[in-house]
């Protein structure tokens, strides 16, 4: 059985704000994958628009890859927001803590 540790606020919110740090660089990630998508999308348009020969499955594959980039991006996007309204309770539970100390 694992002996666990009480964490103190500090070390929580730091922890905290490690991972916020993380899943913020993880969305920028994302949002240049996304915007290079949809380059690569209307750049296949334009050479698709120009040529005798349509193929939608190459189309299609960009939409859908765009979508999947859209839907992880919403994800760690919520994910940041559960995190900051985390360390916002956290410190007002802190808050209430010091106070009660006092």
């Amino acid at each position: 059985m694992e002996n666990k540790q009480v964490k103190t606020f500090e070390e929580i919110e730091e922890h905290l704000k490690t991972n916020l740090m993380q899943i913020g660089m993880e969305i920028a990630e994302i949002e240049n994958f996304l915007k290079l998508g949809e380059e690569l999308l209307e750049k296949e348009r334009k050479l698709q628009d120009g040529s005798p020969v349509k193929n939608e499955e190459i189309i299609e594959k960009y939409k859908n890859d765009i979508e999947k980039l859209q839907k992880g991006l919403e994800m760690f996007l919520g994910i940041r927001d559960e995190m900051q309204n985390t360390l916002a309770k956290l410190a007002e539970t802190k808050a209430k803590a010091d106070e009660h100390i006092r």
